[in-house]
């Protein structure tokens, strides 16, 4: 059975509290209904033992709707052994229980919202496509993100709704269902991709000469603390020109301080708090996830290109220390250097990588950040930095201070290095 998706499901819980009505609303009938079937599944459920699945669904009735049966229902469950083999005619009582549910979804998301409150409506829609991904409900929302898509202001919600509908389909999207439009998004602007095995996502663009026969390398580009990384794909996605790169940002969690959910809207606030504390483990096991998923469906090479802009520069550093077989080249621009990742470092034998590191003559945070004297700046951070690769054995560093530059990702110089690499593997 695949497993509850707590975003879909919990973003369209209870509804506003007001006073109970006379009658009640076509919502709240549909909602009653829809919980109905989950609890007349849970009954059956019980019968046969099955104590997890029961409580999920039992879960999903009160998510939808306060009932007596849930609450006389909870107590019998919870009683139950559990372990209990699954009983034959299990997957076809379940696919009735979520096709039932999901046409009554189908009719909430059908009836007109309240003013404000039309995320909820829209999560009935998702709610409906996730339980039974049919043709039809599928056609109409690939309708729906090629409409978003069409304004370039609303490419980070068609990102999003592509990324919800891989997931909510994954047998579709294992399939190759959802690859067209991908592409299509990420050669005209940007699309988003996410590993089936982490929580981590990232703005892909492709150049236009990519074909299916491509084998390109990747050049990974890392925001800073603003954490713009729709705007750092495409800033580097325009500075690309005709190379033949794959461009990917990957939406880290090490390159910032807070991590709030206007920052992160991909990322429950659960998977926030839980990585708080080890950001740095999130962003490389979830870069490794993006970059199979790159050579999987885009046939990317192994060896990548990788940038780190300010906070950007902690997982720059660190998956340069960590694989540096996997670098083709590493160029830290204005970039910290906190040392994460490099504990688990180990010397290089062959010199490693070629290295340019980039720092601005006029950064306001050359020398403290944010004029903090007790807060070292860019260029202590690079000392720091240029020590520890010194350490590993790294001999290929290059450290350059641009002349009139501030606090800047750098980007033209950046691929200036990549041809110059580039040009010397030839």
């Amino acid at each position: 059975m695949r497993a509850l998706s707590v975003a879909l499901v919990f973003a369209v819980l209870a509804l506003p509290a007001t006073a109970a009505p006379r009658k009640a609303s076509k919502e709240q009938t549909l909602r009653e209904a829809t919980a109905k079937v989950w609890v007349n599944y849970a009954r059956w459920l019980k019968l046969q033992g099955q104590k997890e699945e029961a409580l999920t669904v039992l879960a999903r009735a009160g998510a939808v709707s306060v009932l007596p049966e849930v609450e006389r229902l909870l107590p019998e469950i919870e009683a139950l052994e559990g372990g209990a083999p699954s009983p034959s005619g299990i997957e076809r009582r379940r696919e009735k229980a979520f096709k039932d549910a999901a046409r009554l979804y189908d009719k909430l998301a059908a009836l007109k919202p309240p003013p404000g409150e039309e995320h909820r409506f829209e999560m009935y829609r998702w709610q409906a496509v996730w339980l039974d991904p049919s043709k039809s409900r599928v056609g109409k929302m690939l309708a729906a993100i090629k409409k978003a898509a069409g304004n370039r202001k609303n490419a980070a919600e068609a990102c999003r709704m592509l990324v919800r509908l891989r997931d909510a389909d994954p047998k579709g999207a294992a399939a190759g269902r959802y690859d067209a439009l991908e592409i299509e998004l990420a050669k005209k602007d940007v699309a988003l991709i996410k590993s089936p095995d982490h929580e981590l996502v990232g703005y892909v663009s492709l150049p236009k000469s990519w074909n299916r026969k491509s084998k390109l390398h990747v050049l990974v580009t890392v925001d800073g603390a603003g954490s713009n990384f729709l705007g750092s794909a495409r800033r580097f996605a325009q500075a690309r020109g005709s190379r033949n790169f794959i461009v990917l940002a990957p939406c880290t969690l090490a390159n910032t301080n807070a991590l709030g959910p206007e920052k992160y809207p991909w990322y429950s606030s659960e998977d926030l708090e839980k990585w708080s504390g080890n950001r740095i483990r999130f962003d490389l096991e979830g870069l490794n996830g993006l970059l199979t998923v790159l050579r999987k469906r885009y046939g990317a090479k192994e060896k990548i290109g990788i940038t780190g802009f300010s906070g950007g520069g902690n997982l720059t550093y660190a998956m340069t220390a960590l694989h540096p077989d996997r670098i083709l080249f590493s160029a830290p621009a204005c970039a910290n250097f906190a040392g994460m990742g490099y504990r688990d470092a180990q010397p290089v034998e062959d010199g490693g990588p070629p290295i340019q590191i980039l720092t601005g003559a006029n950064d306001p945070h050359r020398d403290y950040t944010h004029g903090n004297k007790n807060s070292p700046g860019i260029e202590p951070q690079t000392d720091a930095a240029m020590d520890a690769l010194k350490r590993l054995g790294f001999k290929n560093v290059r450290r350059t201070m641009l002349p009139g530059v501030k606090h800047s990702n750098c980007s033209k110089q950046v691929w200036d290095f990549c041809d110059e690499v580039l040009t010397q593997r030839r």
